[in-house]
């Protein structure tokens, strides 16, 4: 690992450490004391111009021998008695990529055309008057001494965040940790995306200043579709007020993640040479990390689809399980169903959609959990996650780190979460998975306490039993044939009319119809199932009728 992370470090260094252009800008080279009392006659727009060199001009063809990015010194001995020379000064230095002229007052160039200076703001090429006592070798000196301090400068800062990389490649961190450290690093907003450009995980630096729902966030749909037009590489693209910046992550030749920069200043060369640094370690953390996750859920899956299907097993076998999961005996097992609702505007094919879904959720368990261990599967569109506290209060506070962690996808899906009552011998897990799985039924969008579901989950042993399925047949069956054949909304209407507690008004609301064609949904779910809304009885056996149309389902 050591050896490896060295040679990346040897690579960037080698690649990068000849074709950066040391370069001072037009504004730092006014600022060097020997051009004091200089006047900016035009191109002022141009001052941020790179300067690789300073050079001497006073020979009427010298600007052709030019290679580009000068700062050109003159006392305009090579324009005096010549004219047109002098008129095509800026025209020559534009097309040489001159990067600005200085001029002598008082010498051999004579008076400065308005024509000159139009030129000077037109081609972005600073034009200075500098003093007569200005002394050319004493300047040239002061501009190479701050170059090589740029230089140096550079270095010195590029070894110092290489270190600080290859210390968080050492320190084990996870790509949250990696992540958070290079934003701080680079000062800017850092996103980690998929190869489907999902989100893994980030770190905004002023979550204030950050908006969001812009059309650049990944937080939105609108913003996501932007960054899978970029594809990149994007380097300091200027969006919304924002400088945004898009890194491929390749690993044997094939995409697996996009790292997003987002920054109010553009990215300097130091930053991106750190970038560059820094996806290296996060390819090779992704890579081990995709290799070990697979085997771990592998593993937790195997284990317990064994002791759900399985009636008697050996006591060593719980004991190793537990053991090798470094479970305290006298702890809590929480169990935990997540059902995912896959958002169908954002990608219509449902199995792709759940498989994505599938893979964020482990990356997010993975985050919050840490180094706890856990046991989890998972059913199609359920994940299953147990796991052991010795307090509740723990438990709940994980359940808020894991609703808040699931807020950022829900462009991707929505959950509901159900919660097993809790034990201590993990041979309960087939009723930790059965009770969250029956919670979970149960949520709307919310967490759903399996100890406060009513007379369903008494219910619950007898869901195949004959009586359960007439009695759903006989109060909502009616219904949802009737909803299947004349393309009507009753069952829905029956539903929100319980939920928001008989108030008509607010329910025809939720439903975006008038209230009168409310009552006349109710006065038909009353025809149809031969049960009234106006009295106890009849509302109890709608009531009922739902909650075992849900039960039912369970298999």
């Amino acid at each position: 690992m050591k050896r490896y992370m060295e040679n990346i470090i040897n690579n960037l260094k080698s690649n990068h450490s000849h074709d950066v252009e040391y370069t001072l800008s037009v504004r730092e080279v006014l600022e060097l004391p020997t051009l004091k009392g200089y006047k900016l006659l035009g191109g002022s727009n141009g001052l941020e111009n790179r300067c690789l060199h300073i050079t001497i001009l006073e020979t009427p063809t010298g600007i052709s021998w030019l290679q580009g990015g000068e700062f050109l010194l003159t006392a305009g001995y090579a324009f005096l008695h010549n004219e047109n020379h002098k008129k095509n000064m800026l025209i020559d230095a534009k097309k040489k990529r001159v990067s600005a002229i200085a001029i002598k007052k008082d010498r051999y160039f004579g008076e400065i055309s308005e024509e000159l200076i139009q030129q000077a703001n037109e081609f972005r090429i600073p034009l200075i008057q500098i003093p007569y006592e200005v002394i050319y070798t004493s300047t040239i000196s002061s501009f190479y001494d701050m170059l090589f301090f740029r230089k140096h400068e550079y270095i010195l800062k590029l070894n110092e965040i290489y270190e600080k990389l290859l210390n968080l490649s050492f320190e084990n961190k996870d790509i949250d940790g990696i992540i958070y450290s290079l934003s701080n690093l680079l000062n800017s907003s850092v996103f980690l995306l998929d190869n489907s450009f999902d989100l893994i995980c980030y770190n905004i630096i002023n979550s204030c200043a950050f908006n969001r729902s812009a059309n650049i966030s990944p937080f939105n749909k609108t913003g996501i579709d932007f960054i899978k037009e970029l594809k990149g590489p994007v380097y300091n693209m200027k969006r919304d007020d924002y400088f945004i910046s898009l890194y491929p992550i390749m690993v044997k030749n094939q995409h697996i993640a996009y790292v997003y920069i987002v920054k109010k200043t553009p990215l300097d060369r130091l930053a991106q040479r750190s970038i560059e640094y820094g996806i290296s370690i996060i390819a090779l953390k992704l890579e081990q990390d995709q290799h070990k996750n697979i085997i771990q859920t592998n593993i937790n899956k195997t284990l317990v689809d064994i002791m759900l299907n399985s009636s008697e097993l050996p006591n060593e076998f719980y004991e190793n399980v537990e053991f090798n999961l470094d479970w305290k005996k006298y702890d809590y097992i929480f169990g935990i169903c997540i059902k995912l609702y896959p958002n169908k505007d954002y990608d219509s094919n449902e199995n792709y959609h759940i498989s994505k879904s599938n893979f964020i959720l482990s990356n997010i368990f993975k985050n919050i959990f840490d180094n706890q261990n856990y046991l989890s599967t998972h059913r199609d569109n359920e994940f299953y996650i147990f796991i052991k506290y010795n307090s509740t209060d723990d438990f709940h506070d994980l359940l808020s780190r894991l609703v808040k962690s699931m807020e950022d996808y829900k462009h991707l899906f929505t959950i509901a979460i159900g919660v097993a009552k809790t034990y201590r011998d993990i041979r309960d897990i087939k009723k930790l998975y059965e009770e969250s799985k029956l919670a979970a039924l149960f949520s709307n969008n919310d967490i759903v306490f399996y100890d406060s579901l009513d007379t369903i989950k008494l219910l619950y042993p007898l869901k195949e039993d004959n009586e359960i399925q007439n009695y759903y047949e006989k109060t909502i069956k009616a219904l949802e044939k009737y909803d299947a054949n004349s393309n009507t909304n009753l069952m829905k209407t029956l539903e929100y009319y319980f939920k928001y507690n008989f108030k008509k008004t607010l329910v025809a609301e939720k439903l975006f119809i008038h209230v009168e064609t409310l009552r006349y949904r109710l006065n038909r779910i009353e025809e149809i199932t031969g049960y009234s809304l106006d009295d106890s009885e009849g509302i109890f056996a709608l009531q009922m009728g739902l909650k075992l149309k849900k039960l039912i389902k369970i298999q």
